[in-house]
Protein backbone atom coordinates (compact mmCIF):
# COMPACT_ATOMS: atom_id res chain seq x y z
CA UNK A 1 0.00 0.00 0.00
CA UNK A 2 1.33 3.43 -0.96
CA UNK A 3 0.80 6.50 1.15
CA UNK A 4 0.85 10.01 -0.20
CA UNK A 5 2.06 12.78 2.00
CA UNK A 6 0.85 16.28 1.47
CA UNK A 7 3.44 18.90 2.20
CA UNK A 8 2.89 22.54 2.74
CA UNK A 9 5.07 24.34 0.26
CA UNK A 10 6.39 27.65 1.52
CA UNK A 11 7.37 30.12 -1.18
CA UNK A 12 8.33 33.76 -0.85
CA UNK A 13 6.13 36.04 -2.99
CA UNK A 14 6.78 36.23 -6.70
CA UNK A 15 5.30 39.15 -8.65
CA UNK A 16 4.77 39.35 -12.40
CA UNK A 17 3.74 42.66 -13.97
CA UNK A 18 2.06 42.17 -17.37
CA UNK A 19 2.39 45.87 -18.35
CA UNK A 20 5.23 47.83 -16.76
CA UNK A 21 4.42 50.96 -18.77
CA UNK A 22 0.79 52.09 -18.92
CA UNK A 23 -0.53 55.16 -20.74
CA UNK A 24 -3.99 56.65 -20.52
CA UNK A 25 -5.71 59.95 -21.36
CA UNK A 26 -6.42 62.36 -18.52
CA UNK A 27 -9.96 62.12 -17.17
CA UNK A 28 -10.30 58.39 -17.95
CA UNK A 29 -10.11 55.33 -15.70
CA UNK A 30 -7.00 53.14 -15.84
CA UNK A 31 -6.31 49.69 -14.35
CA UNK A 32 -2.90 48.57 -13.10
CA UNK A 33 -2.35 44.80 -12.69
CA UNK A 34 0.14 42.65 -10.75
CA UNK A 35 0.06 38.86 -10.53
CA UNK A 36 1.28 37.40 -7.23
CA UNK A 37 2.19 33.84 -6.26
CA UNK A 38 2.97 33.11 -2.61
CA UNK A 39 2.62 30.49 0.11
CA UNK A 40 1.70 31.02 2.85
CA UNK A 41 -0.82 33.64 1.79
CA UNK A 42 0.72 37.07 1.44
CA UNK A 43 -0.34 40.56 2.43
CA UNK A 44 -0.58 42.64 -0.74
CA UNK A 45 -0.80 46.41 -1.11
CA UNK A 46 -0.06 49.33 -3.44
CA UNK A 47 2.31 52.26 -2.97
CA UNK A 48 3.36 55.30 -4.94
CA UNK A 49 7.04 55.49 -5.90
CA UNK A 50 7.60 58.04 -3.12
CA UNK A 51 6.51 55.45 -0.51
CA UNK A 52 3.00 56.85 -0.01
CA UNK A 53 0.52 54.05 0.74
CA UNK A 54 -2.55 53.96 -1.50
CA UNK A 55 -5.85 53.64 0.33
CA UNK A 56 -9.11 52.58 -1.32
CA UNK A 57 -11.47 55.52 -1.76
CA UNK A 58 -13.72 56.96 -4.48
CA UNK A 59 -10.72 57.43 -6.85
CA UNK A 60 -8.56 54.42 -6.03
CA UNK A 61 -10.24 51.01 -6.16
CA UNK A 62 -8.14 48.01 -5.10
CA UNK A 63 -9.14 44.42 -5.67
CA UNK A 64 -7.65 40.93 -5.37
CA UNK A 65 -8.91 37.96 -7.38
CA UNK A 66 -7.68 34.52 -6.34
CA UNK A 67 -6.98 32.31 -9.34
CA UNK A 68 -5.60 29.37 -7.32
CA UNK A 69 -4.54 28.46 -3.80
CA UNK A 70 -1.25 30.32 -4.34
CA UNK A 71 -2.03 32.90 -7.01
CA UNK A 72 -3.75 36.28 -6.74
CA UNK A 73 -4.25 39.05 -9.28
CA UNK A 74 -3.97 42.50 -7.69
CA UNK A 75 -5.69 45.35 -9.51
CA UNK A 76 -5.65 49.07 -8.86
CA UNK A 77 -8.22 51.17 -10.73
CA UNK A 78 -7.45 54.88 -10.77
CA UNK A 79 -10.60 56.80 -11.65
CA UNK A 80 -10.69 60.11 -13.52
CA UNK A 81 -6.95 60.24 -14.10
CA UNK A 82 -5.26 63.49 -12.99
CA UNK A 83 -1.84 64.82 -13.92
CA UNK A 84 -0.81 64.23 -10.27
CA UNK A 85 -1.49 60.49 -10.74
CA UNK A 86 1.37 60.12 -13.22
CA UNK A 87 4.52 58.37 -12.11
CA UNK A 88 5.52 55.08 -10.54
CA UNK A 89 3.35 52.62 -8.66
CA UNK A 90 4.54 49.58 -6.70
CA UNK A 91 2.58 46.44 -5.98
CA UNK A 92 4.06 44.90 -2.85
CA UNK A 93 3.56 41.40 -1.48
CA UNK A 94 4.84 40.12 1.89
CA UNK A 95 4.56 36.80 3.70
CA UNK A 96 6.48 35.08 6.50
CA UNK A 97 9.09 33.81 4.01
CA UNK A 98 9.92 37.12 2.31
CA UNK A 99 8.65 39.92 0.12
CA UNK A 100 8.60 41.12 -3.47
CA UNK A 101 7.55 44.18 -5.42
CA UNK A 102 6.66 45.05 -8.97
CA UNK A 103 6.81 48.50 -10.52
CA UNK A 104 4.47 50.09 -13.04
CA UNK A 105 5.05 53.49 -14.64
CA UNK A 106 1.89 55.44 -15.49
CA UNK A 107 2.01 58.24 -18.05
CA UNK A 108 -0.61 60.52 -19.57
CA UNK A 109 -1.61 60.70 -23.19
CA UNK A 110 -2.23 64.28 -24.20
CA UNK A 111 -3.98 65.63 -27.29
Amino acid sequence: MKYRTLRNVHVHPLIQVPNQLVGAPLGTDVTLICNVEASPKAINYWQRENGEMIISNERYLMNENESSMYAVQMTLVIRKLHKSDMGGYKCISKNSIGDAEGTIRLYGKYD
